[in-house]
């Protein structure tokens, strides 16, 4: 009979986030908050600084359009908000 050989593949460790001397974990990307076209929900209350939990409810009513884009591996990643949408959100707040 044949000999198969199962050859593993050693997973490559991605760097992980930067982490400060305090031991908290911060963005990687070089792209201040306050300039990034898209953000997760965590991200754009604070940036918009509003109510995270109310964002959440808003989302989950569909009163807020996000959209998941694919992560490493392809999968659909964290949910993202438009800041246009946040902005066109914030003004039906205000009224």
């Amino acid at each position: 009979y044949k000999r198969q050989y199962i050859f593993h593949t050693i997973p490559i460790r991605r760097p992980m986030m930067p982490i400060t001397a305090e031991g908290v974990r911060t963005d990687g990307n070089p792209v201040p908050l306050w300039e990034r076209e898209t953000l997760t929900l965590p991200q754009a209350a604070q940036v918009f600084n509003i109510d995270y939990d109310g964002l959440l409810v808003a989302v989950n009513q569909r009163d807020v359009d996000v959209f998941r884009p694919l992560n490493k591996r392809g999968e659909p990643g964290r949910r993202h908000v438009r800041k246009e949408e946040m902005r066109r959100y914030i003004k039906t707040l205000e009224e």
